[in-house]
């Protein structure tokens, strides 16, 4: 009877070894799904495994990587280390609760990223829950890890990548100009003597350097020779370390660009170099911390160098750690995570499927008519597809992308343009940075408001005065959310994620139009491109939710 009993406890616990996993990962199956897309960009747009991983522009493809590194770190402190399995099974229990909580109401808001971070917290909770709290204690590590693997915010990521890549440019233009090299920089582009152009594209703004080293910079702090805060200085020194190293890329390519052309520095000096500033970043993280050393040293205080885990190694005399870990899956707190996730996962499914409502862009080309009066003059129209790349950046296939001209020609083209996303905020991006990031010059912003729009109004807008070149090209723009118009880009946002708590309704568009200033003066481009809104908010109205 006794064997009997042993046998079913073994096997009910070798199940639940399976369960508690996959209630997990079926929980989460969405939100590892969005975060692969953004590791991968191009994963779904077939070609081989090497195009998919390279493709697209991906700040992230150390996702994998990074969560490769927590695992290794984490086997190694169960096997190495010593681990008091003592459970908390109530106060582990409620912060798992708290977490799956904020992944339910992301899922349903459509905030990816902070579902994304709710792993992690589960995955304290969970460890708290059936091992206790020195076993989080030991696992800090590899959970900061795994915050690693998480993609921020595409704002986020704009905004910075934006500010490194004029950074970059910058001083790699004032290092060119010191070796002799004739340079100037305008935006994100570089001009050199012989009409030769560089444009620092978003890959080269480093951006991947930095985040990818901050990983690794985490990584090396944790096992590196130093101890107490100068693991936290040396961390901290990851920041400047990846802008140097970027700035000595760009460097290399304008130096090249000069002696051999442009196309030489975009081929296959691009690609050598894209590798290569990985190796000199770790050289000078290396540097680092040998200088650290060395200057100990010289002021007498220097620290002793202890092996990784010297303070909490398991010795002989301490019993086997893995079948301490397993016999904790045999109790009750085990089956309670099992239960909770395979609840959050039927919650998950259902708040993730398709919300209330769809997009219209298709309703919206249908609705626009193509053939406008503005101002007292004829406007045709015809239609602008984006480029692939374009799209895989803006994440969203739903757009509506029109170009108005008149019947004489001689007035400038009017652009409209809408972006809409659905069933998230990922596609709607602020145009001042994505003019910006592409080496234009915005001279004038300002808020207006259009007055007389059928329906609403006055709408709050927001215009832009660009210049690219000798061309000044006038923007005008508003968010929609639901029911309403916004001028600002953060309200829109916290709308749309209020819509989507409320009514299931996260959906959201960009609606942007453009026209050159050079085929009119200022005041004419900007009451075109006022008509123009007039005329299309009410199509917008009746095809967007």
């Amino acid at each position: 009877m006794k064997v009997s009993e042993h046998a079913g406890a073994r096997r009910t616990a070798q199940t639940l070894t399976v369960l508690l996993p996959a209630s997990l990962i079926a929980a989460y199956a969405h939100t590892m799904a969005a975060v692969w897309a953004r590791w991968f960009p191009a994963w779904g747009q077939g070609g081989g495994v090497y195009q998919r991983i390279v493709g697209g522009e991906s700040y992230y493809t150390h996702g994998p990587l990074a969560i490769l590194v927590a695992i290794a770190i984490a086997v190694l402190l169960i096997r190495h280390t010593r681990i008091a399995v003592k459970p908390r099974p109530r106060l582990g229990g409620a912060l798992l609760l708290l977490c799956l909580f904020v992944h339910l109401g992301s899922c349903l808001a459509g905030i990816t990223f902070v579902s994304a971070f709710s792993i992690v917290g589960v995955l304290a909770a969970l460890i708290l829950m059936l091992w206790g709290g020195q076993a989080l204690r030991r696992g800090w590590f590899p959970l900061a890890m795994l915050l690693f693997a998480v993609p921020l915010p595409e704002i986020a990521i704009a905004d910075l990548n934006f500010r490194l890549k004029t950074a970059a440019a910058g001083w790699a233009v004032g290092l060119a100009n010191m070796l002799g090299i004739i340079a100037v920089r305008s935006g994100n582009q570089v001009f050199l003597e012989g009409n030769k152009e560089l444009v620092i594209a978003n890959v080269c703004s480093g951006l991947r350097t930095l985040i990818s080293l901050l990983a690794f910079g985490a990584l090396y702090a944790y096992v590196c020779r130093l101890r107490g805060w100068w693991r936290f200085v040396l961390f901290a020194m990851a920041l400047p370390v990846a802008v140097a190293s970027n700035a000595v890329r760009v460097l290399g390519l304008i130096v090249v660009a000069d002696f051999f052309g442009a196309d030489a520095a975009v081929g296959w000096f691009h690609g050598f170099s894209g590798m290569m500033i990985f190796v000199l970043a770790m050289g000078m993280m290396f540097g680092l911390e040998r200088l650290i050393l060395l200057v100990r040293h010289q002021v007498g205080r220097a620290g002793p160098a202890a092996p990784l885990f010297h303070d909490v190694r398991r010795g002989p005399q301490d019993a086997p750690q893995w079948p301490q870990l397993k016999r904790a899956l045999k109790r009750p707190p085990a089956y309670a995570a099992t239960l909770m996730f395979t609840l959050a996962a039927a919650g998950a499914w259902y708040l993730q499927g398709n919300p209330v409502g769809s997009s219209g862009a298709e309703r919206l080309k249908a609705l626009l008519p193509a053939q406008l009066e503005i101002n007292n003059r004829v406007f045709h129209s015809y239609e602008l597809p984006l480029d692939n790349r374009t799209l895989v950046v803006l994440e969203t296939p739903e757009y509506v992308r029109r170009r108005y001209l008149s019947q004489t020609g001689q007035d400038g083209a009017l652009d409209f343009c809408t972006i809409i996303s659905r069933d998230n905020r990922k596609g709607i991006h602020p145009p001042d940075l994505c003019l910006e990031g592409g080496g234009q010059n915005i001279i004038s912003k300002a808020d207006v408001t259009v007055s007389d729009v059928p329906g609403r109004g006055d709408l709050p807008c927001r215009e832009l005065i660009v210049q690219s070149g000798t061309q000044l090209n006038y923007y005008l723009y508003t968010y929609k959310c639901g029911g309403r118009y916004t001028r600002s880009f953060w309200r829109q946002q916290l709308a749309i994620c209020s819509n989507g708590l409320l009514s299931r309704q996260p959906a959201g568009a960009l609606i942007r139009i453009s026209t050159p200033v050079t085929a009119r003066q200022l005041d004419e481009a900007r009451q075109c491109a006022f008509a123009l809104l007039r005329r299309s908010i009410p199509y917008v109205d009746r095809a967007l939710p």
